[in-house]
């Protein structure tokens, strides 16, 4: 019981701290992450119209974020 409950929070906070994201750094985690067909750098690159290594830093610094916020959270 105890496992579902501090499942479920981290869950309700991960959540909350990619709402608090910019659009794009939520679709790179999500696309990148939290979908059954993950995509690749360099796909979302083209989608963004953006180098592959620059999808690369955003998704890093929306991760940092996140981290931060989920840590304020706890």
């Amino acid at each position: 019981l105890e496992q579902a409950d501090w499942s479920e929070d981290s869950s309700h906070r991960l959540m909350e701290a990619l709402q608090n994201l910019d659009e794009r750094s939520q679709d790179i985690l999500r696309e990148r992450w939290l979908s059954e067909g993950k995509m690749t750098l360099h796909e979302l690159a083209d989608k963004y119209g953006v180098s592959a290594e620059r999808i690369r830093q955003l998704e890093k610094n929306a991760m940092k974020k996140i981290r931060n916020q989920m840590v304020a959270a706890a």
